[in-house]
């Protein structure tokens, strides 16, 4: 059976982290393999201009034709008709407009000498923001449109507050489906209501989320989610990714958690412990049924940790095209590609330049990456100075093209505290570019061999590192030679061994003993008579070991048969009982102390010895005397 896999992001689009893109790569991996009718990416957070970030994602080569973006909030819309009308600038006497901003699509409205609203236009022309503002220059409204320029989301914000204390979403027929609250001052996103017909509230934003995605794929027949970050997102405040989709009622979908980074507590080495985050997903490796990591170290620490060895897997990442381009090597150009987070500890690659520039005031390094404009960003720009290379240290803008980067460089610097497996590695050697990095979890030991494509050294030794970045500019040969040896890595990494990995995973189907909150999977393929009263229940798949059935009446805790098992099957007696009579069908783990609802699955709707085998509306296995 193939599925349609679903990979959640919280946005999509260009200028985002390695897990983004790793996700984007993985996708269209799988979409130009063929065989599967669809690939979708599933995203969080609003983004009311999706399909035009995928219009433009796709234009320019970074998404597969055939794969599909879909914001699971605006799912809600229970629109039957589309009445959306472009949204219309109020100008009125009195105006004067002035630009703003470097992009030319960018004005500040004054309406008699007041400053009354910012307006953001697209590439098209099409009406993409607008802010309004009080006498007192204080923000009070944000509208959002959507790709055809129409009103998608209205945030409503408190005097004096950046973040927004109300969120509307406005559905096709120009009315709003959603509201969501803030505390005032707050980024987090609270309770949420659903209007329409069959108006909803949810505590929290794990509950929407859940909701969303059952309905979602209430009429997908073979669906496969990923779940690819651990971490708390603003839009997710209580919650994680991991929490909503092992908590997802569905007959047939696979739940895939996948490792993009390290799930150590600093200093991130073996022994120093769990972090939160995936302490709490280790916790609840019962509700998946597979768990991907990018690397064998990883696997085993995490096995030792957690077990469930049986359900990981390791996959590393899909090295990107080779690079052809011919290009006169830089003997002083050095790269960084990192974004600027105390993981990424750029100050250790400040260190190492610094011995660097010490030695060859020629050398200059260029840093591709992003900062958050934060305490993080301040303190690095403090070592700089410090370090007295702030003549030699540039940070440059914002790239889509890889060539723009690792071409003409002498060495790529990986300086990371914690990694999972940096796509930066294969990135630089699809360039002929050795990779100078510390031996930090996990990755960099994977790909580097160590003096033949790239150095390896161990966490902090950055005088070594410079060491060998500078007896390497003074050896072309030596930097030629590595430069093949780079190439030769990628063999490793090859995009058919990628896809076939990954489609040996969607191929399977979910764990009949999968334990969800309450309930368990589809443990039971087929109920048959057993005699004149009796049931048996034929298991999916081989018999637990550690599981027994009982059922249970509606409404009531008492058991009323316990089944034996008898040739690979569980056997239940059952009593005469009175039409109507219902029975729900439980699993025992642990003698009796832990009960768990049995999940109907694939099981067809049936009667069998007078009793009626179905789906509840919440879909478990429960029988009814007919």
């Amino acid at each position: 059976m193939t599925r349609t896999p679903h990979f959640l992001v919280n946005t999509l689009a260009l200028k985002r982290g390695g897990l983004v893109k790793a996700v984007r790569e993985r996708a269209n991996a799988l979409a130009a393999q063929g065989t599967m009718p669809e690939v979708r990416i599933a995203v969080l957070a609003g983004q009311p201009r999706l399909q035009l970030d995928v219009e433009d994602l796709k234009r320019e080569g970074h998404l597969h034709p055939a794969v599909t973006a879909y914001s699971i909030l605006y799912t809600l819309d229970a629109s039957t008709s589309d009445k959306r009308t472009p949204y219309i600038l109020d100008e009125g006497p009195g105006s004067t407009v002035f630009p703003t901003g470097r992009s030319g699509r960018e004005y500040r409205y004054f309406r008699d000498g007041i400053y009354e609203k910012y307006v953001r236009f697209d590439t098209g022309g099409r009406i993409e923001v607008v802010e309004y503002f009080d006498e007192a220059r204080f923000r009070f409204r944000r509208d959002e449109m959507d790709e055809l320029g129409c009103l998608a989301r209205r945030l409503t914000y408190q005097q004096g507050s950046h973040t927004p204390t109300v969120q509307r979403f406005f559905g096709h027929d120009s009315t709003c489906f959603l509201t969501i609250w803030q505390t005032p001052g707050d980024p987090k996103w609270g309770a949420s209501f659903l209007h329409g017909e069959n108006p909803r509230s949810f505590a929290t934003m794990g509950e929407l989320y859940k909701f969303a995605f059952e309905r979602k794929l209430e009429k997908d027949a073979a669906p496969a989610i990923v779940s690819e970050f651990r971490e708390n997102l603003p839009n997710l405040p209580r919650e994680n990714v991991d929490d909503i989709v092992g908590g997802i009622r569905h007959a047939n979908l696979l739940k895939i958690m996948t490792a993009h980074s390290n799930h150590l507590q600093p200093p991130y080495a073996s022994g120093s412990g769990t972090s939160p985050n995936w302490a709490r997903a280790g916790r609840n490796l019962d509700a998946w049924d597979r768990l991907v990591l990018l690397t064998d170290a990883q696997k085993k620490d995490m096995a030792e940790e957690f077990g469930h060895e049986e359900i990981m897997q390791v996959i590393g990442q899909v090295a990107p095209e080779e690079s052809n381009r011919a290009t006169e090597i830089d003997p002083y150009r050095i790269v960084l590609v990192a974004r600027i987070h105390p993981k990424k500890r750029l100050d250790e690659a400040m260190r190492v330049f610094a011995h660097i520039a010490a030695a060859e005031p020629r050398a200059r390094l260029e840093v591709f990456g992003f900062g958050y404009k934060d305490a993080e960003e301040d303190t690095l720009a403090e070592l700089i100075d410090e370090l007295d290379i702030k003549d030699s240290v540039k940070f440059m803008p914002f790239t889509n093209n890889p060539s723009e980067i690792y071409a003409t460089a002498l060495v790529t610097l990986l300086t990371s505290a914690s990694e999972g497996f940096p796509l930066i590695l294969l990135e630089s050697m699809a360039h002929g570019v050795p990779v100078a990095a510390y031996d930090a979890n996990y990755g960099p030991r994977d790909v580097i061999d160590d003096d033949r494509n790239g150095f390896l050294m161990p966490f902090g030794e950055n005088r070594a590192m410079a060491e060998q970045v500078l007896a390497l500019m003074k050896n072309p040969g030596k930097r030629n030679d590595m430069a093949l040896e780079c190439r030769k890595t990628l063999m490793r990494f090859t995009k058919e061994n990628f896809v076939t990995r990954w489609m040996e995973i969607l191929n399977t189907d979910p764990r009949p003993n999968r334990i969800v909150g309450k309930t368990i999977g589809p443990i039971v393929s087929q109920v048959r008579p057993a005699g004149t009263r009796d049931l048996e229940f034929l298991p999916n798949g081989a018999m637990p070991d550690d599981l027994g059935l009982i059922l249970v009446p509606r409404d009531s805790n008492k058991v009323v048969s316990a089944a034996a098992i008898q040739a690979g099957a569980w056997v239940l007696p059952l009593a005469d009982s009175a039409p109507g009579t219902i029975l729900d069908v439980f699993a025992t783990t642990n003698g009796n102390a832990a009960r768990k609802r049995v999940e109907f699955g694939d099981l067809d709707t049936a009667t069998v010895a007078g009793w009626r085998i179905y789906r509840t509306q919440h879909g478990s296995l429960s029988l009814k005397r007919v």
